[in-house]
Parts: C-alpha cells; sequence; structure tokens
C-alpha cells in the first residue's frame, strides 16, 4: 500500500494510506502492518476490524483498553487466544459520575484510626497476593505459547498495563512486544475523573518502541500538541473512500430538542411496549432476486444516557421488568448498589450479548460502552440523549458520538448507521465566559508553579512527607483547586519515590471539556454545525445556517416570522418543529397554521388567545356540559357562567366563561328565571343541538 504525505488544518502533517477497493476489515488488507515505532494511527471508522488484526495477526501483543467491559466483551469471542487481566482492585473510572461537582472532601484521607490502618494492610497484602498470582498465570500462559510458537496475545485495561509490563520485563526481557493503546483520546477525557493513573500509564510507556496509540476518532490536535508525550509523533491516517466510495456509509442523525430525559425516553419506550414498532423494507440477501425484499422490525431500542441516576429513573418509571432491559453501565459497587436499591434485588449491572446470544429489547448504556463494545443487533435503533447543561449529560460530538454511531455492528441491520439524537445546548444561566474560564485556568496553574517551587525548594528530609499531603489533596479534591499530581518513581535500589508535578492531562481535560460545553454546545447553530462535520443530519440540510440567523434575533415574534418566512420559501415545517426552543412555536404552527399566524401581524398575545380555544379537545368539554345541564330546564344567566366557569377550571379550559357559551350546545331562548328572592334574566334550553357548531 502506497502511502502519501498532506498537511491539513486540523491535523497538521498526516501519512494516508488509501485503503485498497473491496476490503473492509483491517485483517483483510494485504501487508498491512504497524510501524515499528511510536507513532498515532486513525482508523477513521468504528468497526473496521482492528482489534480484530491485533488478535489474530503473528504479533506478541499487548492490547490496552481504557474499559474493563470492552476487553470482556473481546474476551468472550476469544477465550482460547487471548488472556485477559482482570484486576478487581483497579475498577472502571468513574464515568458515570460527574466529579467535577465534588465541592468538598467526603472523607477525611488524614484518619489513622486503627480500624482504617488495618483495613489498609488487609487491602495490600490482597494486592500482594493478587500480583503473585498473576505472576502465575500469565507467565503460565506465555510460556505455553512460546512452546506452542503461537503468539502471545494479553488483553489489559490503562490501569493494569504497569503490573504486565513489571511481569514481562522481568521474566521476558528478551522476547519482544508490541503495545497497542485502543482508544487513546479516552487517555484525554477520563483524565477528569482518574488522571493518577492516566499519568500513570503514561510514563509507563515511556520508552516503549513499538506502541501504537489508535482511534477512530483521535483527541483534537491542538490538545495533543500540548503533551510532550503526544506532540512529534508521525500521525498516520486510513482512508476508506477514496478508492471505494461505497465503503463508508456517512451516519444519519435525527435531530430533536431535549425537554427532559424521560419526555423523550418515555414516549419511545411506550411505542416499543404496545408493538407500535418502526419497519424498514430491505432487500432480502437470501434470494437471488434484487427486487425480492423482507420487512424488518425493530424490536430492539438502544439508549445513550450516561447517567446511572437518570437510567435508573427510566427504567422505574416506564415500569420495565428485569426481563426487558439490559443496564450497560460501569461495573462498580457503587452502580450496583444504585441499580438494586431503585430497581430491585432482581435488577443487575448487564454485559454486551454475544452474537448468537438473546437480546433484549431495551438496552441503556452510559459512557463506560460508548468506546469499543460490538452490538450485533439486526433491528435496533438507537437514541441519544445530550445536554450541555449537566455535565454527566453531555455528549462530544466529536469524540462520543462517531463512536455511539459505530457501535452496530450488522450490515443487516438498516438503522446501523443512524440515530435520533435529543439534545439542549447550554442556557443563558449556566454559559461561563471565555475570559473567566482561562483566568481561572491560569490561576490554578499558577498556584500549582507555586506548591512546585515549594517543593523544590524543601529540605529533603521533608519531601516525602510533603508528596503525600500533595498526593491526598489530589484525591479528596480531584484537582479542583490546582493541578499538583505526585508520581511515583523508582529508584535505582527498587524502591518508590513520590515526585509532585504539573498533571497536564488534567488542564488538557478542562480545556476539552470547556470548549465541548461551552462552544460546541453554545447555541444550535454551533451544534448543527458540530454535528455536520461527524454525520449526515437528517432532519434538514441548511439548519446550522437557519440557526444562525435565528438565534441573533431576541424578539419572540421576529423569530416566528422568520420560521413562517422559511416555511413560505419552500422549506419544510416538520422536522424543524422539534428542533425549535419556543415549544410554543409548535403549537402555533400546527394547531393555528403559518398563514393565520402571518395574517395575525405574529402577534403572540393574539395566536395565544387563538390556541385558548383551537388546541382544547371540545369533545370532552361538550361531554361535560351535556351531562351537567339538563334539556328543556331553564337557568339564570350567572348560574350558567359560575357552572361553565368551574367546568372550564376542570378540563383546563383556558377560556373567560359566559352564559351565552351553551348556545353552542342547546337551542336558547330568553327568560326571566327565579334566583330564589326576584326574577333574574336567564336561559330556557329548549333542544340540544345536533353536530359541532364550534
Amino acid at each position: 500500500m502506497l502511502e502519501k504525505v498532506v498537511e491539513t488544518e486540523d491535523r497538521g502533517r498526516v501519512i494516508i494510506t488509501e485503503v485498497p477497493a473491496g476490503y473492509r476489515y483491517v485483517s483483510d488488507i494485504p501487508d498491512f502492518k504497524l510501524h515499528d515505532f511510536p507513532h498515532i494511527l486513525n482508523k477513521q471508522i468504528p468497526g473496521c476490524g482492528f482489534t480484530e488484526y491485533c488478535i489474530r495477526n503473528e504479533e506478541n501483543t499487548i492490547l490496552c483498553s481504557p474499559r474493563k467491559i470492552l476487553l470482556q466483551n473481546k474476551y468472550e469471542q476469544h477465550k482460547d487466544e487471548v488472556f485477559l487481566v482482570v484486576n478487581e482492585f483497579e475498577g472502571d473510572p468513574k464515568t458515570d459520575k460527574d466529579l467535577t461537582k465534588i465541592d468538598r472532601p467526603k472523607y477525611n484521607p488524614y484518619t489513622n484510626s486503627e480500624k482504617v490502618r488495618k483495613k489498609r494492610e488487609e487491602l495490600e497484602k490482597a494486592k500482594e497476593n493478587f500480583f503473585q498470582e498473576l505472576t502465575k498465570k500469565l507467565t503460565g500462559y506465555v510460556n505455553k505459547c512460546l512452546f506452542e510458537e503461537k503468539p502471545v496475545k494479553i488483553l489489559v485495561t490503562y490501569d493494569s498495563y504497569r503490573l504486565v509490563k513489571d511481569i514481562l520485563k522481568f521474566n521476558y526481557s528478551n522476547v519482544d512486544f508490541r503495545v497497542v493503546v485502543d482508544e487513546f483520546q479516552s487517555i484525554f477525557t477520563d483524565s477528569k475523573f482518574k488522571s493518577d493513573t492516566e499519568m500513570q500509564f503514561m510514563n509507563h510507556l515511556q520508552g516503549v518502541r513499538k506502541v501504537c496509540y489508535v482511534s477512530a476518532t483521535p483527541m483534537i490536535k491542538k490538545y495533543l500538541d500540548m503533551l510532550e508525550e503526544f506532540k512529534d509523533l508521525p500521525y498516520y491516517e486510513l482512508d476508506w473512500c477514496t478508492l471505494d466510495h461505497n465503503r463508508v456509509d456517512q451516519p444519519k442523525l435525527t435531530v430533536k430538542n431535549l425537554v427532559s430525559v424521560y419526555a423523550e425516553a418515555g414516549p419511545i419506550i411506550k411505542s416499543y411496549l404496545e408493538g407500535k414498532f418502526e419497519y424498514r423494507y430491505v432487500r432480502d440477501p437470501e434470494s437471488d432476486n434484487e427486487k425480492d425484499v423482507k420487512k424488518i422490525i425493530s424490536k430492539e431500542a438502544v439508549f445513550y444516557v450516561n447517567s446511572v441516576n437518570n437510567i435508573t429513573s427510566i427504567i422505574k418509571r416506564a415500569g420495565l421488568t428485569p426481563g426487558q432491559v439490559n443496564i450497560l453501565v460501569a461495573n462498580t459497587q457503587d452502580n450496583e448498589n444504585k441499580v438494586k436499591k431503585r430497581l430491585g434485588r432482581k435488577f443487575n449491572i448487564g454485559r454486551v450479548p454475544l452474537r448468537d446470544e438473546p437480546r433484549k429489547m431495551f438496552t441503556f448504556c452510559t459512557r463506560t460502552v460508548y468506546l469499543g463494545a460490538d452490538f450485533y443487533s439486526d433491528n435496533a435503533r438507537s437514541f441519544i440523549i445530550s445536554d450541555a447543561n449537566i455535565d454527566t449529560l453531555a455528549v462530544d460530538i466529536t469524540l462520543d458520538l462517531p463512536q455511539i454511531l459505530g457501535r452496530q455492528r450488522l450490515r443487516e441491520n438498516p438503522w446501523k448507521n443512524e440515530a435520533t439524537l435529543f439534545f439542549r445546548p447550554v442556557l443563558d444561566g449556566n454559559a461561563v465566559s471565555e475570559e473567566y474560564f482561562y483566568k481561572k485556568i491560569a490561576k490554578k496553574t499558577e498556584k500549582t508553579e507555586k506548591l512546585l517551587g515549594v517543593f523544590d525548594k524543601s529540605d529533603p528530609s521533608e519531601q516525602e512527607e510533603l508528596s503525600e499531603v500533595f498526593q491526598d489533596n489530589a484525591r479528596t479534591w480531584n484537582y479542583k483547586k490546582n493541578y499538583v499530581s505526585v508520581n511515583q518513581v523508582k529508584s535505582p535500589d527498587g524502591s518508590i519515590r513520590l515526585v509532585p508535578v504539573l498533571n497536564k492531562l488534567v488542564r488538557v481535560a478542562e480545556l476539552r471539556s470547556y470548549e465541548m460545553q461551552q462552544v460546541d454546545y453554545a447555541n444550535r447553530f454551533t451544534v448543527f454545525n458540530e454535528l455536520g462535520k461527524v454525520s449526515n443530519i437528517g432532519t434538514a440540510e441548511n439548519y446550522a445556517e437557519f440557526f444562525k440567523e435565528y438565534e441573533e434575533m431576541k424578539n419572540r415574534e421576529h423569530r416566528l416570522r422568520y420560521v413562517c418566512e422559511y416555511y413560505f420559501n419552500g422549506g419544510e415545517l416538520e422536522p424543524l418543529l422539534d428542533l425549535l426552543p419556543d415549544k410554543r412555536f409548535k403549537e402555533y404552527l400546527t394547531i393555528i397554521g403559518p398563514e393565520k399566524c402571518r395574517a395575525k401581524g405574529y402577534r403572540v398575545t393574539s395566536l395565544n388567545n387563538i390556541l385558548k380555544v383551537r388546541s382544547f379537545d371540545g369533545s370532552v368539554l361538550a361531554s361535560k356540559i351535556l351531562s351537567t345541564f339538563e334539556e328543556g330546564k331553564s337557568y339564570t344567566k350567572a348560574e350558567i357562567k359560575e357552572t361553565l366557569s368551574s367546568l372550564y377550571k376542570e378540563l383546563d379550559y383556558k377560556v373567560t366563561a359566559k352564559a351565552s357559551d351553551l348556545s353552542k350546545y342547546f337551542k336558547l331562548k330568553e327568560t326571566t328565571v327565579n334566583d330564589g328572592s326576584k326574577r333574574v334574566a336567564g336561559f330556557k334550553l329548549l333542544e340540544r343541538l345536533k353536530g359541532d357548531k364550534e
């Protein structure tokens, strides 16, 4: 395969490999090999079989993944070929929590009670036993592979790579291993949650010759350049499209406004439970006749909601049972307790089904499975919840969204490359100015430099104790006040020394988080602008430009006029209605209509008055009135008005009651009626009217 070098605006110098036509998976590409030096590989598309290539090739490979659940998924597919490191002491990152919201420590790191000391000793002993057992099993596996002349394939999380490295270095210093860091952008994004682990991982990778950082969505270059470990690495990219345009299908998104998580998920779940399934007709692959089609019915829905609390709330409100849901979240004791406490003892954290295993109607996923999980459904539809006002619920359009769109693997699934995205941009009250944010970053950096300066000037006899204080503060406050981190450095004599440093990973993670929430989600224009870079927006082609002008208008009547003029000029209203931030606009346009809105000069007060009547179900009101008032009987006007007012209020019919309103339901005759003390004006109800006079 030929390589060409291009200079790009967003990636800088990129070495591009055009994949020959006819190949869909990396393992099938003739002569494909990774380079024997540290480099970045942008594989461009999820599901191109890169992990399969790493497992099936003839090289000794250590495949590092950011998630246990993903390694477990791969292990179950290749049990006889790989060695999986399962470290119970290294949990998945707490990606289901927003740790940036913690304002004060929940525990005292300086506690030295006998109980705490004993627990720490027990934990250290358990870790030592685990390491000894891992050494025994791993060396047994490697010895077996070497004896049988088979390649060694080790699956390990970022957290546990250091253990594997130490075991292999001590026992197999003469054996060559390649390290593949899968989904390496998570080194940056996970630093918000477990920065110490990510820094240690990066430290242990330094000096490794054969290391490849791979992803279909690499971190943006300007952030890579902020770290010496990535700044000057060669950047390679696989081009699947140039030599075969039909090989890559651009994902299609249907985009809608997010009101609340359950407001969007609830109706979808209800439609599935009621058997109101969406369906598609596709060509029957088992028939030689191209005109033969088969009906595919979607009986499965996958929801990507990065919040355990929201997931349990949806399941509970919808009344779903354990047999109907698969809950895919970080497999931690905290999450397990949440699920059981809120849903019941029969609910559990699930696992990703293998290709031939049965699947449940509803699957709920957090960011734990955004990366690399293989879903083998031939009928599942995908729904994504993203709220930029809640850090946990914000989906990174550049990094997360393409990963989510690549989860469904089966080509026979007609919804494979489609999803519905519900989003809410940053509300005015949650907007953070660029000036304020960067001042905060600068202040934290300045504090960090001062603290490191104090350490450098301190007496060597005091530095160990000072390092421990820095370490406790970092773990307790999660870098809310500064960026001081503590590295474990091995001395020549084998002892471990604690050395405080500036944690650049945390700073980069904060910068990206700010850009994602406050810039990419600043308004609907910016959201559509970003969405257009990663997908084919299925609701309309020019919405980015539409919302650019829409957001600049502050007057509601001007905005309504703009929407109606869009329609009068040939634009489609139907997909646009769900995206308008002013929900009343949808009622104006569907109930009253664009023409009537124009006739009323777009005056919202007038339109609201019309809406009060037209948006109401008159049949319910008619039934109430006809069962309350008797044909042939006389009522005072005051009595009629009072009764109607009570009925209107009960039914939320927002119209001022008048006695003459009864003329819509009865033929009336003016008369006088005795109110108990005198005769007053009233109506006699002669007969019911047939049909709807309204």
